[in-house]
């Protein structure tokens, strides 16, 4: 452990205080502690119902993008003894505790660090044997029934069904089982369509739609596992958009600077020893369910869709488990805090190999469907080359819609800063629209899903060899390092104040 600790130092050059909190968090509990000791974790007090009161609350919550707190439920009508947590990432202060900054981090700071750690997948990870997993302290083999395992609930009122919507699923690929790598790790909603079968809805284009593709045209198994309540990490990383080789446990692992612990599921997925729930299951070729609708991160309810099914062979939990859950709908809800951040950093670093003018990119809005991106102008259409790089990208390709590239001097996470340069520097010939392109299917605005526009507005400064206006002299206020101190002195001085009249 501590030569894998000491290459985490030298690649990802994190702070003591980010190591301090990386060695202390090795699960979602250990998470849920340490968010409650900073006034960012709530056992609710009362009893509740699966719903609504579950969903209201959740809602409640998530109004605060940068100070909700996680909410931590023990006492479930109809659910005697189960607990669910919701909310763990619904807030960009818990955030910014789980990688080591203080409350008050803000959304800019915390991406600069996120890219300042990617770009090694170098696994920190150990192996724990089964039997001294705490994830295998109670193990099921028979006779299952996810009704009785999990307190169940619709997510939004008028769900198809119940649905599990923060898994991290794990799976891996049929033609080549043994590749660490093509192990995937991702979040994909799921169904439960009986006691021991599940429906679990997945796009060509993620690696779990190019594996169940796969599986059924050269008949092959494909096992997966089903993890519940997991290290914080790596519930952001499995909702990352990275290469279909790179692994999700490496990557998490090296973002933290610490190592995860894996051991074995019953089915033979490498999973995390320290997670509340697994679930093994295996894919029921050409079987297909109706799954939906359901209320997805556009703020709208998807359709009515046949989606695969997958059989129940194994169960295993930890004592006393807690179910993991998101609330996901109109946003801004946890789904956005969850993936944000993390969907803007592999975006940043692909553009950032072919234009290192590039200087942040926010892709925090539903998955990125609008993205701003601040880039160093060189000349006159610069940044719509820069656009179109972006749309190329594994993610741009099924999700960025509409882009918005400002200059490096406008802060592309201050949407004040942003609509300043919609306002000042967009011209009728700065706009793009290509039509019939590849979308997300469940983009609400699509005529035809799968298909939808891309949008680019270029907000950028005018360059050679634009014309430019007699009033286009920009003032320049004072900005950078000194500012953002004084802001953050300001800020503590406030706080100081409500604290003595409190």
């Amino acid at each position: 452990m501590g030569t894998n600790q000491t290459a985490a130092i030298k690649d990802v050059s994190l702070s003591d205080n980010a190591l301090k909190v990386a060695q202390r968090i090795g699960s979602l509990r250990d998470f849920l502690d340490f968010l409650a000791e900073h006034g960012q974790c709530i056992t609710w007090p009362e009893a509740v119902l699966p719903e609504p009161d579950i969903r209201d609350i959740a809602v409640a919550a998530g109004r605060d993008a940068m100070n909700g707190p996680a909410l931590l439920f023990d006492d479930i009508k109809g659910y005697p003894g189960k607990r669910l947590a919701l909310g763990v990432h619904g807030s960009f202060t818990n955030l910014a505790l789980l990688l080591g900054h203080p409350k008050g981090t803000t959304i800019k700071e915390l991406f600069y660090d996120i890219i300042s750690r990617w770009g090694s997948d170098k696994p920190l990870l150990e192996r724990v044997p089964m039997d001294q997993a705490p994830i295998h302290e109670n193990r099921i083999d028979s006779d299952f029934n996810l009704y009785d395992l999990l307190p169940l609930y619709r997510i939004n009122e008028y769900d198809g069904g119940f649905y599990i919507g923060k898994a991290n699923v794990v799976s891996r690929d049929p033609h080549d089982p043994d590749n660490f790598g093509k192990q995937n790790v991702g979040i994909y909603r799921i169904q439960p369509q009986g006691k021991d079968i599940f429906t679990l809805l997945s796009v060509p284009s993620h690696d779990m739609g190019r594996m169940i593709i796969a599986a059924e045209r050269d008949d092959k198994p494909l096992k997966i596992a089903v993890m519940l309540g997991n290290h914080p990490a790596m519930a952001m990383f499995a909702a990352t958009p990275i290469g279909y080789d790179e692994s999700e446990f490496a990557y998490a692992s090296q973002m933290m600077g610490c190592p995860l612990r894996l051991t074995d599921s019953g089915n033979g997925m490498d999973i995390l020893a320290d997670s509340e729930i697994v679930i093994e299951a295996e894919l029921i070729h050409g079987s297909r369910q109706y799954e939906g609708p359901f209320g997805e991160f556009p703020g709208s309810y998807s359709g009515v869709r046949m989606a695969p099914q997958f059989k129940v062979t194994g169960i295993s939990h930890r004592d006393n488990p807690i179910f993991e859950n998101i609330y996901i709908g109109k946003g801004w809800t946890e789904h956005d805090t969850l993936i944000g951040l993390n969907t803007s950093a592999p975006i940043y670093a692909k553009l950032k190999e072919d234009f290192p003018e590039v200087e942040a990119v926010n892709a925090l809005y539903q998955h990125g469907l609008t993205g701003i991106i601040s880039v160093k102008n060189r000349f006159s259409g610069f940044a719509k080359s820069v656009a179109m790089r972006a749309l190329g990208t594994p993610h741009g390709l099924m999700y960025l819609k509409n882009l918005i590239m400002v200059d490096d001097d406008v802060d592309p996470f201050d949407l004040n800063q942003v609509m300043w340069a919609l306002s000042t520097r967009t011209r009728a010939d700065d706009i793009i629209v290509v039509p019939n392109m590849p979308m997300i299917i469940i983009d609400p605005a699509a005529e035809v899903p799968g298909k939808g526009h891309r949008l680019i507005i270029d907000a950028t400064s005018f360059m050679p060899p634009d014309k430019v206006g007699a009033d286009a002299q920009i003032v320049s206020p004072p900005g950078g390092p000194k500012i953002d101190a004084l802001a953050k002195v300001i800020q503590a001085l406030q706080q100081e104040q409500q604290g003595g009249q409190s």
